[in-house]
Protein backbone atom coordinates (compact mmCIF):
# COMPACT_ATOMS: atom_id res chain seq x y z
CA UNK A 1 0.00 0.00 0.00
CA UNK A 2 1.53 3.46 -1.14
CA UNK A 3 2.36 5.78 1.58
CA UNK A 4 1.35 8.71 -0.29
CA UNK A 5 -1.90 10.06 0.69
CA UNK A 6 -3.58 12.54 -1.17
CA UNK A 7 -5.43 15.35 0.68
CA UNK A 8 -9.24 14.75 1.73
CA UNK A 9 -11.60 16.21 -0.46
CA UNK A 10 -13.45 18.05 1.94
CA UNK A 11 -10.11 19.54 3.36
CA UNK A 12 -9.41 21.10 -0.20
CA UNK A 13 -12.54 22.62 -1.08
CA UNK A 14 -12.24 24.13 2.70
CA UNK A 15 -9.05 25.63 1.60
CA UNK A 16 -9.79 26.33 -2.08
CA UNK A 17 -12.74 28.51 -0.36
CA UNK A 18 -10.63 30.31 2.11
CA UNK A 19 -8.33 31.02 -0.50
CA UNK A 20 -10.53 32.32 -2.74
CA UNK A 21 -9.77 30.34 -5.93
CA UNK A 22 -13.00 29.42 -8.16
CA UNK A 23 -12.69 25.78 -8.79
CA UNK A 24 -13.54 23.04 -6.95
CA UNK A 25 -10.89 19.74 -5.47
CA UNK A 26 -12.31 17.25 -8.49
CA UNK A 27 -11.38 20.35 -11.37
CA UNK A 28 -8.12 21.25 -9.67
CA UNK A 29 -7.04 17.57 -9.19
CA UNK A 30 -8.16 16.81 -12.54
CA UNK A 31 -5.85 20.07 -14.06
CA UNK A 32 -2.61 19.17 -12.08
CA UNK A 33 -3.10 15.86 -13.09
CA UNK A 34 -3.63 16.06 -16.60
CA UNK A 35 -0.39 18.57 -16.97
CA UNK A 36 1.19 16.14 -15.06
CA UNK A 37 0.80 13.29 -17.14
CA UNK A 38 1.26 15.34 -20.03
CA UNK A 39 4.67 15.81 -19.24
CA UNK A 40 4.59 18.60 -17.12
CA UNK A 41 8.11 19.30 -15.03
CA UNK A 42 7.18 18.57 -11.54
CA UNK A 43 10.75 19.96 -10.36
CA UNK A 44 9.34 23.58 -10.55
CA UNK A 45 6.65 25.95 -10.63
CA UNK A 46 5.69 25.71 -14.33
CA UNK A 47 1.76 24.92 -12.70
CA UNK A 48 1.55 28.03 -11.05
CA UNK A 49 0.50 29.97 -14.45
CA UNK A 50 -1.76 27.68 -15.92
CA UNK A 51 -3.20 27.48 -12.41
CA UNK A 52 -3.61 31.06 -12.02
CA UNK A 53 -5.04 31.07 -15.59
CA UNK A 54 -7.89 28.43 -14.60
CA UNK A 55 -8.45 28.86 -10.72
CA UNK A 56 -7.92 32.76 -9.83
CA UNK A 57 -8.73 34.53 -13.05
CA UNK A 58 -5.16 35.23 -14.13
CA UNK A 59 -4.54 36.83 -11.12
CA UNK A 60 -1.33 35.78 -9.18
CA UNK A 61 -2.09 33.65 -5.89
CA UNK A 62 -1.44 34.30 -2.31
CA UNK A 63 1.01 32.41 -0.71
CA UNK A 64 -1.06 30.92 1.44
CA UNK A 65 -2.97 29.11 -2.13
CA UNK A 66 0.03 28.73 -3.87
CA UNK A 67 1.59 26.56 -1.06
CA UNK A 68 -2.04 24.68 -1.09
CA UNK A 69 -2.25 23.87 -4.37
CA UNK A 70 1.73 23.02 -4.41
CA UNK A 71 0.68 20.27 -1.93
CA UNK A 72 -1.74 18.82 -3.88
CA UNK A 73 0.30 19.15 -7.43
CA UNK A 74 3.50 17.47 -5.80
CA UNK A 75 1.25 14.67 -3.75
CA UNK A 76 -0.10 13.28 -7.11
CA UNK A 77 3.16 14.17 -8.47
CA UNK A 78 4.79 11.99 -6.18
CA UNK A 79 1.75 9.01 -6.29
CA UNK A 80 1.84 9.29 -10.52
CA UNK A 81 6.13 8.95 -10.23
CA UNK A 82 5.90 6.19 -7.49
CA UNK A 83 5.15 3.52 -10.52
CA UNK A 84 2.46 1.76 -8.43
CA UNK A 85 -0.97 1.57 -9.95
CA UNK A 86 -2.12 3.16 -6.51
CA UNK A 87 -3.52 6.29 -8.07
CA UNK A 88 -6.40 8.19 -6.38
CA UNK A 89 -8.78 10.77 -7.96
CA UNK A 90 -9.52 13.39 -5.68
CA UNK A 91 -13.66 12.84 -5.54
CA UNK A 92 -16.34 12.92 -2.63
CA UNK A 93 -16.41 10.26 0.11
CA UNK A 94 -18.46 7.29 -0.51
CA UNK A 95 -21.09 8.46 1.54
CA UNK A 96 -21.72 11.44 -0.66
CA UNK A 97 -24.85 11.39 -3.03
CA UNK A 98 -24.26 9.31 -6.08
CA UNK A 99 -25.15 12.28 -8.17
CA UNK A 100 -22.88 14.48 -6.08
CA UNK A 101 -19.87 12.22 -7.10
CA UNK A 102 -20.90 11.49 -10.66
CA UNK A 103 -20.88 15.59 -11.35
CA UNK A 104 -17.08 15.48 -9.75
CA UNK A 105 -16.10 12.65 -11.92
CA UNK A 106 -17.09 14.76 -15.01
CA UNK A 107 -15.46 17.39 -13.79
CA UNK A 108 -12.50 15.73 -13.01
CA UNK A 109 -12.34 14.15 -16.29
CA UNK A 110 -13.39 17.47 -18.52
CA UNK A 111 -10.34 19.05 -16.52
CA UNK A 112 -7.87 16.29 -16.72
CA UNK A 113 -8.41 16.53 -20.40
CA UNK A 114 -8.05 20.13 -20.16
CA UNK A 115 -4.81 19.50 -18.16
CA UNK A 116 -3.34 17.62 -21.05
CA UNK A 117 -4.36 19.93 -23.67
CA UNK A 118 -2.37 22.33 -22.11
CA UNK A 119 0.82 20.22 -22.43
CA UNK A 120 0.53 21.14 -26.37
CA UNK A 121 0.06 17.18 -27.52
CA UNK A 122 0.53 16.33 -30.93
CA UNK A 123 -2.69 13.71 -31.50
CA UNK A 124 -0.90 12.25 -34.83
CA UNK A 125 2.05 11.65 -32.32
CA UNK A 126 0.37 9.69 -29.73
CA UNK A 127 -0.03 6.05 -29.75
CA UNK A 128 -3.20 4.23 -29.92
CA UNK A 129 -3.81 3.45 -26.78
CA UNK A 130 -3.54 6.68 -25.57
CA UNK A 131 -6.08 7.76 -28.25
CA UNK A 132 -8.67 5.14 -27.25
CA UNK A 133 -8.13 6.62 -23.33
CA UNK A 134 -8.48 9.64 -24.57
CA UNK A 135 -11.36 8.67 -26.77
CA UNK A 136 -12.92 6.98 -23.75
CA UNK A 137 -12.25 9.79 -21.60
CA UNK A 138 -13.94 12.30 -23.68
CA UNK A 139 -17.33 10.04 -23.41
CA UNK A 140 -16.99 9.42 -19.41
CA UNK A 141 -17.15 13.62 -19.74
CA UNK A 142 -20.41 13.37 -21.00
CA UNK A 143 -21.96 10.66 -18.81
CA UNK A 144 -24.54 11.72 -15.56
CA UNK A 145 -26.79 9.65 -13.51
CA UNK A 146 -30.31 9.06 -14.28
CA UNK A 147 -32.49 9.46 -10.73
CA UNK A 148 -35.26 7.45 -12.14
CA UNK A 149 -32.75 4.19 -13.12
CA UNK A 150 -32.09 1.91 -10.68
CA UNK A 151 -29.44 3.76 -8.28
CA UNK A 152 -27.53 0.60 -6.97
CA UNK A 153 -26.89 -0.91 -9.69
CA UNK A 154 -25.76 2.87 -11.23
CA UNK A 155 -23.30 3.01 -8.03
CA UNK A 156 -21.89 0.03 -9.28
CA UNK A 157 -21.29 0.96 -13.08
CA UNK A 158 -19.70 4.57 -11.62
CA UNK A 159 -17.45 1.96 -9.53
CA UNK A 160 -16.07 0.37 -13.04
CA UNK A 161 -15.94 3.83 -14.66
CA UNK A 162 -14.01 5.22 -12.11
CA UNK A 163 -11.54 2.67 -12.18
CA UNK A 164 -11.35 2.89 -15.75
CA UNK A 165 -10.42 6.59 -15.74
CA UNK A 166 -7.77 5.80 -13.30
CA UNK A 167 -6.23 3.49 -15.34
CA UNK A 168 -6.43 5.67 -18.41
CA UNK A 169 -4.59 8.15 -16.47
CA UNK A 170 -1.81 5.45 -15.54
CA UNK A 171 -1.56 4.75 -19.29
CA UNK A 172 -1.09 8.29 -20.42
CA UNK A 173 1.30 9.05 -17.54
CA UNK A 174 3.32 5.71 -18.36
CA UNK A 175 3.40 7.11 -21.81
CA UNK A 176 3.35 10.97 -22.16
CA UNK A 177 4.68 12.11 -18.15
CA UNK A 178 8.24 13.21 -17.50
CA UNK A 179 10.40 10.55 -15.77
CA UNK A 180 12.59 11.48 -12.93
CA UNK A 181 16.14 10.66 -13.30
CA UNK A 182 17.73 9.31 -10.09
CA UNK A 183 21.48 10.94 -10.59
CA UNK A 184 22.49 8.39 -8.53
CA UNK A 185 20.73 5.36 -10.27
CA UNK A 186 22.54 6.46 -13.49
CA UNK A 187 24.79 3.92 -14.95
CA UNK A 188 28.05 5.68 -15.04
CA UNK A 189 31.33 3.91 -16.55
CA UNK A 190 33.41 2.76 -13.79
CA UNK A 191 36.68 4.59 -13.43
CA UNK A 192 40.13 3.37 -13.56
CA UNK A 193 42.11 4.71 -10.66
Amino acid sequence: MSEITLPTYQAVEADLKEQGLAAVPAELHGLLSGMICGGLAVDDDSWVGPVCDYANEGEAMTDGAKMMVRTLFTTTADELISGGFEFSLLMPDDDEPLADRAEALTEWVNSFISGLGLMDLQKNQLSEEITEALADLHEISQLGIDEDDDLEQQAALFEQVLEHVRMCVLSCHSELGQRLVNDDAVDEKPTVH
